[in-house]
């Protein structure tokens, strides 16, 4: 008899969160999102996820792509607005222009610590995609384990 593999769901906001709080972590308080170019990152990170959700044994609920014509993610928008609920973030204007990461450093390691996507995942995902200088092409680091 085969054993059966329980998969951890992610969800939208889940995912968003726990971006935010690794950001946190490496003291980006906000984000800007006058330009596309948060919302074209946040849509590479959840690509690198999906293509590593077998590996991670996880099961994603959510797609996170950018509008073709305005470059904007609905999804990224909906999961901001429902953590500005949660405290975790401050949206400064209605257009989204800035959004204030307002969770603290030991909040931001509990959302982390008790994520379904593993941390370690998280911090390479994060250094790949939000803090790599000089990144012309677009394309995150390797971020799988070896």
């Amino acid at each position: 008899m085969q054993a059966m593999t329980h998969l951890r769901l992610v969800t939208s906001e889940e995912f968003v969160t726990d971006l935010l709080c690794e950001l946190k972590l490496h003291a980006v308080e906000e984000l800007r999102l006058v330009d596309t170019m948060e919302d074209k990152r946040f849509a590479r990170a959840f690509q690198v996820l999906l293509d590593n959700k077998d590996r991670l044994n996880i099961a994603v609920d959510f797609s996170l792509a950018t509008n073709p014509y305005h470059g904007d993610s609905s999804t990224l928008r909906e999961a901001l607005y429902s953590l500005r609920e949660r405290g975790v973030v401050s949206i400064n204007n209605p257009s989204f222009k800035t959004v204030q990461i307002r969770v603290d450093d030991e909040d931001a390691d509990y959302y982390l610590n008790h994520s379904a996507i593993p941390r370690d995942f998280i911090a390479r995902l994060v250094a790949d995609v939000f803090e790599t200088a000089g990144d012309q092409n677009g394309e995150p680091g390797d971020t799988t384990a070896d």
